[in-house]
């Protein structure tokens, strides 16, 4: 039997904030997607993947970037990953998502990457 949860409570306050993120910056005409990951568990096998999500940002020409949240360092705070190069750039405390959201729609809008 196969069990799908949403990990834990930090994994749902994760999307939580992923999600108010994104309602800031489709408030300021940026598109975004809203991606959580879930954990299947199944009976007898152990799982090491992590719950989480992402919000993918599209702007002039397709996807342009991806927001997590940085779970290693405290205080917690964003990282804009860049798909074309792969660079991970930190961002703001997720306490001050307006800075975050500044550089966001920038590189939505096709500035500086």
């Amino acid at each position: 039997m196969r069990q799908i949860t949403n990990g834990t409570r930090t994994a749902n306050q994760q999307a939580g904030i992923l999600a108010a993120l994104g309602d800031l910056l489709r408030s300021q005409g940026v598109r975004t997607r809203l991606i959580s990951h879930i954990t299947l568990r199944m009976t007898g096998f152990p799982v090491q993947e992590k719950a989480g999500s992402e919000l993918d940002v599209y702007g002039l020409g397709g996807q342009v970037a991806t927001v997590t949240i940085d779970q290693e360092n405290k205080p917690r705070g964003f990282l804009i990953k860049l798909p074309k190069s792969g660079t991970v750039v930190p961002l703001s405390s997720v306490d001050q998502p307006q800075s975050a959201v500044r550089w966001v729609v920038g590189w939505a809008n096709g500035g500086a990457r």
